[in-house]
């Protein structure tokens, strides 16, 4: 398991670890469109294969369900694509501040303002994936190893960036 403080690792182990976190999480976040785009070819097909019986207003209603799922689906579909094409304009040297694409151990866990993809489990971490947008990075951002800053009324201490 990595060390807490990657601070204390070389910049060439810091740039290693997050290319690995990069390439893990534009993985996960690839087969998450596989999967919806799966779902939107089985819709596809419910659709082409629902057809119209005597009970008109069952098929209609049946026809309204399909689209709102699919529009569902492309909004979701769309969103990790947005992720995704955050995630690859990310760069993995080194930061020593709090900032997009920086690595962050808080007192409350590990953080990478990235995007907003929530939790992933990389080397024995669990990382949270946050948006440069998120209220917690605005209120961090600029604050290095050592400094605190207030979010939702409480100190919170960053203990490393990289």
């Amino acid at each position: 398991m990595e060390p807490i403080d990657l601070n204390e690792q070389s910049p060439d182990a810091i740039r290693e670890f997050k290319a690995g976190l990069k390439k893990e999480a534009l993985n996960s976040l690839q087969q998450k469109k596989e999967e919806l785009q799966t779902q939107l070819l089985a819709l596809q097909e419910a659709a082409s294969t629902d057809t119209k019986s005597s009970a008109g207003d069952k098929y209609e209603t049946g026809r309204e369900s399909i689209r709102q799922s699919r529009t569902l689906l492309e909004k979701q579909w769309q969103t990790l694509a947005q992720w995704e094409s955050a995630v690859q304009k990310l760069s993995v040297e080194p930061a020593f501040i709090v900032r997009e694409g920086a690595l962050v151990v808080l007192d409350i866990g590990w953080v990478w303002v990235s995007a907003s993809f929530g939790k992933m489990v990389f080397r024995k971490r669990e990382i949270q994936g946050v948006s440069s947008a998120s209220p917690l990075v605005q209120a961090l951002k600029g604050k290095k190893k050592g400094e605190a800053a207030f979010f939702r009324g409480k100190a919170i201490e960053v203990r490393g960036v990289m």
